[in-house]
């Protein structure tokens, strides 16, 4: 498995069945996917529900870890991932991949399932999180 965004002592985690999330003090929400498991609509609800929580009502960019997945989502899930609901609580999404390989695979695979916001894939964790970055605006002073 990957190392772990998400500080050991970190507060204010959620446990999914599917995934770990949590929100960077940066503004941005870590969702580190459990590997093994097959995700389906009842878990997008959850996972979506609690980036809603983490974001407290304000869409956020979030950082999908999908270095340790190693299985799939139903139709339904990945459907739901893209729609209305997801694109309330998602300002834009970087799913980081283990390899450029990868990269070029998910593409394929998201191209199918067209996201109502900002979605790219990312090798690297340091490309992922500046393009992040890019969607959050600092608050007026």
């Amino acid at each position: 498995m990957s190392e772990s965004f998400i500080p050991k002592d970190a507060r204010g985690v959620i446990d999914t069945r599917t995934e770990r999330l949590w929100l960077h003090p940066d503004g941005y929400v870590i969702a580190e996917v459990r590997p093994g498991l097959v995700a389906d609509l009842d878990d997008a609800i959850a996972n979506v529900a609690a980036v809603a929580e983490l974001a407290a009502g304000k869409p956020r960019p979030l950082l999908l870890d999908m270095r340790a997945h190693a299985s799939s989502a139903t139709r339904e899930c990945r459907d739901y991932y893209a729609g209305s609901d997801a694109q309330r609580v998602n300002l834009a999404v970087a799913m980081l991949v283990r390899s450029n390989v990868s990269r070029v695979i998910g593409n394929f695979f998201i191209g199918l399932n067209k996201t109502r916001f900002p979605f790219r894939m990312f090798a690297d964790v340091d490309e992922a999180i500046a393009w992040l970055r890019s969607f959050i605006v600092a608050a007026p002073k």
